[in-house]
């Protein structure tokens, strides 16, 4: 049993970081993840993506969101909770256990119009 989980966790490793190869800045191709605060790099790289006004952001909290649990053990992802200081929701980051990058969305009245850097 050990051996067949040691090999799905190498084929499943194997799978992501080649799926990510081609694209040297992809932060997520070099993160080993112990726990959402690991995340944090994959985090502050989508903001930047996105051009969000750091000036806003009021706090970024790294949550792990349960899944299930099962005899094959627990199944989880993590997330990045951005908040603002001139709206009352979040930005919402959701990432697998990989810190690969599942969805983002905005929450409350955060619109993405409303925390993004004006040029």
């Amino acid at each position: 049993m050990q051996n067949f989980r040691n090999i799905l966790i190498c084929g499943i490793s194997f799978f992501a970081l080649s799926s990510c190869a081609g694209n040297e800045d992809y932060l997520q191709q070099s993160i080993a993840a112990f726990g959402p605060e690991d995340c944090e790099p994959v985090v502050e790289q989508q903001i930047d993506r996105l051009k969000i006004d750091r000036n806003k952001i009021s706090n970024i909290d790294y949550l792990t969101y349960h899944i299930s649990e099962g005899d094959s053990g627990e199944e989880y992802n993590y997330q990045g909770w951005v908040s603002f200081n001139n709206c009352k929701g979040n930005f919402v980051v959701d990432m697998n256990k990989s810190c690969q990058i599942l969805k983002t969305y905005s929450l409350g009245n955060c619109r993405m119009e409303d925390i993004v850097a004006q040029n």
